[in-house]
This record gives C-alpha cells, structure tokens and sequence, in this order.
C-alpha cells in the first residue's frame, strides 16, 4: 500500500481597507502562508499596482512613481529576483512564512497642490490637481507555491530555497502543543520555561528565562565591596545559574537597581502613562505589601511600569541587551523582550518543571516589571527572597530574569 502524501499551502491576510486614506497614514497589512499538509513546499510572491478614478477608469500611468509607499519587512527571509520575491526557506509541514510586507503609506509629500494667497493675506485657497483624489489604490499579491524539490525545474530562479537552520528547538514538549513548564532553548546555551502557548497559525508563545543574566554587580571574593560583572566575560549578558540576586545573608550576585527614580509616580499618584483604566492609589495606612494598587471595576490588578525608564532597560532591550544576543545567536527577529507581569507570576507559580516551580526558583530572585510593593509570590519563611517585587523602595536589589514573545512558527 502506497498513501500519498497531502499538499495544501494556506494564505492568510491581515488587512482592513482604509475608507479615506490620507496622505501619510500606513496602513498595515500582512500575508503569511502555513504548510498544512504533510509534503515540503516552496513559496514566492509578486505584486501588481492599479489606480482607478472615481468612475472606475484605470488612471496608473498618470499617477507618479512613489505616490504608493510599500513597505518591506522581514527581508533577510527574501530574495528578490525579477518581479518574485521568493521566500528562502523550504516550508516544512506546520511551518508559516514570515510576511514579506508589513504596510502600505500613502506618500506625504503628494505633488499636484497649489495654494494661492487671498488679496489680504489672511486667507489661502488650496487646490489640487493630483488624478489619485477620489480615486482607489488596488495592490494585488499574487502568490504561489510549488513541491519543494520541483521549483528550480519549473521556476528556474537563480536562487536557492533552503531548509531554515533551527537554533530554537523543544527540549521537553510537544510541537504544536507546548505547555506551560515545557522547556525551550534558543542556541546552545540559553533555556526558557512556557508560560504560556497559542499554538494557532500567527500565535506567540511566552517564554521565562530558566535563570537570571550574568549583569549588574557581586560582591568580590572577600565579601568587602561591590563589583560589576566584566563585560569581556563571554557569559555575561547571558543566563547563569550563579546569579542569584540578593540573597537573605547580605550577599549578592547580579544585583542590579530596578530605578533610581520612581518615575511611573507623581508624588503619591502613578502618572497617567501608567494608569489608564481606574484609579492608582498608594495608600500608607495599608500592610507593607498592599501600598501600592491599581483598582478598576471593583477589582485589584497591578500597574506595569517596566519601560525605557528602568536601569534594566539596557540589558534586555538595549543595543547590547539579551534580544539582540538571541538574534546575534540566530533567533528570529521578530522576538521581543520584557520583564515578568505580577499575573503572570500568579498564575503560573503553581506551575512545575521536574517538580519544582518554575516561578519560585530559590536562591535566585529577579525583579518584576509590575508596581506590587515589597510583596513576594509565596511565603518569605519559606524561600530566601524568592521573587524580588520592585516598589517605592529602591534599596532591594534583585537579578534580571527576562521574558521573550516568540512567533510559536519559529519553534521547531
């Protein structure tokens, strides 16, 4: 018996036709495609561009080049050849293309407008003669795939679709059915916990870091002074098991300020950037661990100040930082980085790995990108400092345990 193999690519399109574009505006707009069939595929894409006047009479040619600003995303996965941009990886079964585009911008310097001064020059009369007004922009992408081992006979391209080398890669779990407490690794040496998976064709998984980066100071060998960690170390800015933070003896490791203003607050107030739905109160007369609250709708959430004002903005976002390192090691580009919410924490402290939490990790405490106050995740008499919650104290001092959103597609 002989069963054949099953062949279907799928498109998909994120776009909402704008009704009065206006010059300037970008309008997004992504097309990927998903290998949902069990035979290896080849992807490549052209456009074609048509103007149309109100009355539905194709006006291209009087239009000016530009007029039209496409813009390109994810180039290092496609090649251009001819009018066919041609995605450089095989499609492998359960694979999606990255989009070779991300939005179309009506230029904002359109010709064809004359102003004309009134007599008195208080007034100014504006016209314009450009063919576009009232008209409509047709941008057509016409896609095609091929079994992969036929496109060079029947495309015959110069170029060379291979299969994508994966530096992320399932450790424990299942493709297409990652858990949280599955383990995922990107290169060789770096590990993440699953928070969280959408596993649907464009869906994101959320990944903790298994321990903190090597940044920030430790105490010297004789327990006398602060050091910063050396930057010519090939593990620094990268997880090690050996920062641990602050530890419940005095001593330290990776210790590193969260801030060294409190600028998510005004005076006892969080500044607008970060209250947006109710209000933000810091109220002295509550216990040690409950000053510091967002309230809405009658429920307690907590407020997320982790941005570019954090002293831990460099070594996760900055030019130097953890993402740009996981790209350097051949993650895709397309990932992000962040601190852990107080939510997340929450709930996904009960969640274990060989039967330990993947939260809780003791002796290794970090800070969290959340306002909570000085509350921990669990009980202190249990764990030393087991997660370090910033707040309105700026003398704690805990690691840096990043966050990392990836594309679910890129894990093999």
């Amino acid at each position: 018996m002989f069963t054949a193999g099953t062949y279907k690519v799928v498109t998909r399109e994120v776009f909402e036709s704008p009704d009065n574009w206006a010059p300037g505006e970008e309008i997004p707009k992504t097309i990927t495609s998903t290998n949902e069939g069990t035979i290896p595929a080849a992807v490549r894409v052209s456009y074609t561009e048509q103007w149309l006047d109100e009355n539905e009479n194709d006006i291209t040619s009087q239009v000016d080049n530009g007029t039209v600003i496409i813009n390109l995303d994810n180039t290092s996965d496609w090649t251009k050849e001819g009018n066919y941009y041609y995605y450089k990886y095989i499609l492998e079964p359960q694979d999606t293309t990255s989009s070779f585009i991300k939005s179309v911008t009506l230029n904002p310097n359109l010709n064809g407008i004359t102003c004309t001064p009134s007599n008195d020059g208080s007034t100014q009369t504006c016209t314009s003669n450009n063919p576009i007004l009232g008209g409509t922009y047709k941008l057509t992408i016409t896609k095609e795939t091929i079994q992969a081992d036929r496109y060079k006979n029947l495309w015959n391209p110069n170029v060379e679709i291979t299969e994508k080398t994966r530096v992320v890669k399932i450790i424990s779990g299942e493709k297409g059915a990652l858990q949280p407490g599955d383990v995922v690794g990107i290169g060789e040496t770096e590990d993440f916990f699953v928070l969280s998976s959408d596993n649907s064709p464009n869906g994101k998984t959320i990944l903790l870091a298994k321990y903190n980066l090597m940044v920030g100071q430790y105490y010297d060998e004789d327990l006398d002074s602060y050091e910063d960690y050396s930057t010519s170390n090939p593990a620094y800015g990268l997880q090690s098991e050996e920062v641990y933070g602050y530890d419940s003896n005095g001593i330290s490791s990776g210790a590193v300020t969260f801030s060294n203003t409190n600028y998510w607050m005004n005076g006892n107030t969080l500044k607008s950037k970060y209250s947006q739905n109710g209000t933000i109160y810091y109220d002295e007369n509550e216990n040690w661990e409950e000053k510091f609250k967002y309230v809405a709708d009658n429920s307690v959430a907590h407020p997320y100040v982790y941005d570019e004002n954090s002293n831990l903005y460099q070594y996760i976002n900055g030019e130097n930082g953890y993402v740009n390192r996981l790209i350097e090691m051949g993650a895709p580009g397309t990932i992000t980085g962040r601190l852990l919410t107080y939510e997340e924490a929450v709930n996904a402290v009960n969640v274990e790995n060989d039967g330990n939490s993947i939260i809780l990790n003791k002796h290794h405490n970090y800070w969290i990108g959340t306002a909570v106050s000085d509350e921990f995740i669990n009980d202190y008499e249990t764990f030393d400092q087991v997660v370090g919650a910033h707040n309105y104290y700026m003398d704690d001092y805990f690691g840096v345990r990043p966050v990392i959103e990836i594309l679910t597609s890129e894990i093999d």
